[in-house]
């Protein structure tokens, strides 16, 4: 072969394996294209169908009013208080599941009949109810322990709801006499006598707007998700606290994941959670907390535990100052087509009730995926909120959409970010690219003619390992989401820092000249 003809074949073998490459970075760019769409438009799916929920006591007992034939024992309020609670949590889940067999592990005789009723009037006109709260004043209690008779005052959700529209929803305050029988599987409602239902009113938003500085989200590198409240580590938490103040935060977004703070005892949680305030405190750093994280989706069954944890987790909320507002749920908006716009609109309303009832002075708002549901329930809260992954030339149309919403009230971006993923030599991401996507961000939300009342990045770190139930199973996705934080898991800043730092001060400094 003559060394011309050498050439030629070397240069067109060149040139097939040019375009070889290319093809391949092309394939290869498509299928990040398709998971960046999967990553923004990620479901945190539920469970196909809802397990029979373990009973939380849920029962307020009260001295009753004359004696009783038998004193009521701390370990027979317990029991009879499991057994009311489970009995409503169970009649509730029966009417999701359209199955009456349920019932009988709860309720007897004249009870049991009208219960069977409930389930098939709920399959046919469509309505749910779950009980929120009951209190319990005992009337009777027969001296050799097999009757029990109570007054009860409960706090009532009912509602219809259709895929796409919540068409009826109340919360009402239901009293009446329940009668249970101890029998030889143990306590069971043998009779419920309602007397009375009265319109529970949703309060009034408080006066004024709640104010929030600009801020982060934040899991620790090591331990975000599920790992973060079960390894609470209160001195990676001050350390923390401390760098996003250094990067001009002002304020945290922090996620209450729904297993820890329901658990059987939610004790350690909460008190890590008291904890984890004071250490904001400290930092000069207001709080969002974000309620409900991977909850399990949202049938009627499981809304008497939503309940629960809302009286454990509230009283904390309320006690310290620096709670800016409470966050009721994290992208909703994100299970409308799973689980049907009506049903989550349905919860979403219930779980404002109760936290307008419980802590009346902390301000709500519901953090959406995207601007395009910041109407829903929008008069009834008292900031908005919503998430922004979209291209940066569509901030400032977003920001617009939800002003319109808000009308006077603020509105808080509290999720914007982009990854420094490096799959090959700085494609489809780098460091680089990160800071420029979040310099064009947040030039676009800040500065702004009618700018976002205040922006939160996601997130702090990057992670050294993903959870697959908060992103997914994917092993790409899981990389991409690692790389979203201002500082490596090293603990050094990348550029992206310095873009937070620069706009954050910035915004500082105006606020304080104004």
């Amino acid at each position: 072969m003559t060394r011309r003809v050498r050439i030629a074949a070397q240069v067109a073998a060149a040139l097939v394996f040019v375009a070889g490459l290319w093809a391949a970075l092309g394939a290869t760019a498509e299928v990040y294209r398709q998971l960046e769409e999967r990553e923004v438009t990620h479901r945190y799916l539920a469970e196909a169908v809802t397990p029979v929920p373990e009973a939380r006591d849920m029962v307020d007992w009260q001295a009753p009013r004359a004696g009783l034939a038998r004193p009521l024992t701390e370990g027979d309020a317990v029991q009879i208080g499991r057994a009311i609670t489970a009995a409503w949590q169970l009649l509730t889940v029966a009417q999701d599941a359209g199955d009456p067999d349920l019932l009988a592990d709860a309720f007897s005789g004249v009870a049991l009949g009208r219960a069977r009723l409930s389930v098939a009037d709920a399959q046919a006109g469509g309505g749910r109810m779950a009980v929120l709260s009951i209190t319990a004043e005992p009337t009777f209690f027969h001296r050799d322990g097999s009757v029990f008779q109570a007054r009860l005052r409960m706090r009532v959700s009912r509602h219809i709801a259709s895929d796409s529209t919540l068409l009826h929803h109340e919360v009402t305050w239901d009293e009446g006499v329940v009668t249970l029988m101890n029998e030889s599987n143990g306590w069971r409602v043998y009779q419920y006598r309602r007397d009375a239902g009265q319109p529970a009113s949703l309060p009034a938003l408080r006066p004024g707007h709640p104010a929030l500085g600009n801020g982060l989200n934040y899991f620790p590198a090591d331990r975000p998700w599920r790992k973060f409240w079960p390894n609470f580590d209160i001195a990676q938490v001050r350390t923390d606290f401390a760098r996003i103040r250094a990067l001009g935060g002002r304020s945290v977004r922090v996620f209450l994941t729904y297993d820890d703070f329901t658990a059987p005892d939610p004790s350690d949680a909460l008190r890590d959670l008291a904890r984890l305030l004071d250490l904001a405190r400290l930092e000069g750093l207001q709080v969002v907390p974000t309620l409900f994280d991977q909850r399990p989706g949202y049938r009627s069954g499981l809304w008497g535990r939503d309940a629960v944890m809302l009286a454990n987790v509230l009283p904390i909320l309320a006690a310290k100052g620096n709670v800016a507002m409470i966050d009721l749920k994290n992208e909703p908006d994100l299970d409308f087509e799973t689980h049907g716009q009506g049903q989550v609109e349905g919860w979403l309303l219930t779980m404002l009730f109760q936290v307008r009832l419980l802590a009346p002075d902390l301000p709500v708002t519901v953090g959406w995926s995207s601007a395009r549901y910041v109407g829903v329930l929008a008069p009834l809260l008292d900031a908005i909120s919503y998430h922004d992954y979209t291209q940066p030339g569509e901030s400032l149309s977003g920001l617009q959409a939800a002003r319109q919403a808000a009308g006077d009230k603020p509105v808080l971006v509290t999720e914007i970010g982009y990854t420094s993923y490096d799959a090959i030599l700085g494609w489809p991401a780098s460091e680089t690219a990160q800071a420029e996507a979040l310099e064009a961000r947040l030039d676009a939300l800040l500065n702004a003619p009618r700018p976002a009342d205040a922006v939160m990045v996601w997130t702090l770190t990057d992670f050294v390992q993903v959870d697959p139930g908060a992103v997914g199973a994917n092993p790409l996705i899981r990389k991409r989401q690692a790389a979203y934080g201002m500082v490596d898991i090293h603990g050094r800043d990348k550029p992206a820092a310095d873009v937070l730092r620069r706009h954050f001060s910035a915004t500082q400094s105006e606020s304080i000249a104004e």
